[in-house]
């Protein structure tokens, strides 16, 4: 490797991954029967959430790992991750208890209408309402996920912030040496914990999240300090990206999934430097779309998608259409055979879409105070790093 050229304004390639790996959750979750659902490649979709956590380290590093030298940017910093993740997260928050007091009014005076669980249930509890507020709804509190099941990843990624902060804050002489004893030490938390599964969420996901979080900041410590061959990029920017795919498509639940950050972390270095015809594809307007777009896309997929599962419920039961089967428990549509089914992974998603530009434009902006911008600037005041979108 030869040295560094000075680090772009804007890693406008990684925007638009993020919004791909935005786009492989919502599939992974869309509530309909298809011939793909019990496929291994299909559940290995989830690992876009260790993407966002990789690059989550790497885009927040680059905004500010040098400008947390006060309490005051330190307050700073922890007021500018909050705002940019809390308002979402409640506007959402908000849609699904009403959801729950619709299904509790119209109950009350439809006692024969059977839902999949009671209004608030375990999952959709009251004591869960103050426990995501707080973003503690990720630390082994409860049984398993909770209203905005999606949500438990931000949750987590706001403390792991704080972890960020502590480090560059009190140990910034040591700061490489600590995040990777942090990696090492969650991947070893993991492995012990959780030897056949990464997909860990509300009970070791802050775990989770520190691992590739870590590596995400190592990443840009390496990125800092080299360059790679402008000539090659091209070749290694195709390498890497079906590296990547190929690593979900093949990667069996496991303990190879730990490899799934470090993937992720030479993705995130190799399209930083933006040199190949694929960034320059990425840099197109619907990726960046999507990248815009991601988080607000990431927050509301599940509230849609509950919307549709009691919406079938609904007619199932008023029209006797027998639309809604349990599968591996899970309530799900089902539309014609499992291969026309596969239609839906397009339309579905194309609407959360559609849903999602609509809350990033009229809800995330505005609550921000800034905006949301295509990517990270670090001239001028350092904007908030964009939240892990993510995740299942």
């Amino acid at each position: 490797m030869i040295q560094p050229a000075p680090l772009p304004t804007r890693f406008r390639a990684l925007d638009a991954w993020r919004g791909i790996c935005a786009g492989l959750v919502v599939l992974f979750h869309v509530p309909v029967l298809h011939i793909a659902k019990d496929w291994p490649a299909f559940a290995n979709l989830q690992l876009g959430v260790d993407f966002f956590f990789v690059l989550s380290g790497f885009v927040i590093s680059h905004a500010y790992q040098d400008r947390l030298a006060s309490p005051a940017e330190a307050r700073g910093f922890i007021v500018s991750r909050f705002r940019r993740l809390w308002p979402m997260h409640v506007v959402v928050l908000g849609a699904f208890v009403a959801l729950e007091l619709a299904k509790l009014a119209y109950g009350s005076v439809n006692p024969s209408f059977a839902v999949e669980a009671a209004p608030f249930s375990s999952g959709r509890s009251p004591l869960e309402i103050f426990t995501n507020l707080a973003f503690l709804q990720s630390f082994g509190l409860h049984p398993g996920l909770s209203w905005n099941g999606p949500a438990w990843s931000i949750a987590v990624e706001f403390w792991t912030s704080v972890v960020f902060l502590a480090v560059v804050l009190w140990w910034p002489r040591v700061r490489r040496e600590t995040f990777l004893a942090l990696a090492l030490g969650s991947a070893l938390i993991l492995a012990l914990v959780s030897p056949t599964t990464l997909f860990v969420s509300s009970d070791w996901g802050f775990v989770r999240c520190l691992f590739g979080f870590a590596v995400g900041c190592l990443v840009y410590d390496l990125r800092l300090r080299y360059q790679l061959p402008a000539r090659l990029l091209a070749w290694y920017e195709v390498g890497i990206a079906l590296a990547a795919f190929a690593f979900m498509a093949l990667v069996p639940q496991g303990l190879l999934h730990l490899a799934a950050p470090l993937v992720f972390g030479v993705l995130v270095f190799v399209f930083s430097f933006e040199g190949g015809p694929t960034s320059v594809l990425l840099k197109t307007r619907l990726p960046q779309a999507l990248g815009r777009w991601s988080f607000a896309i990431y927050m509301t997929h599940a509230f849609l998608f509950q919307i549709l599962r009691t919406g079938g419920s609904f007619l199932d039961q008023k029209l006797g259409l027998g639309r809604m089967v349990m599968h591996n428990g899970d309530k799900l549509v089902t539309i014609g055979s499992s291969w026309q089914a596969l239609a839906m992974l397009v339309l579905i998603p194309a609407v959360v879409i559609a849903v999602g530009a609509f809350f990033h434009r009229f809800v995330e902006v505005p609550f921000s105070g800034k905006g949301r911008p295509d990517a990270v600037k670090r001239s001028g005041s350092a904007t908030a790093a964009a939240p892990a979108a993510q995740r299942a």
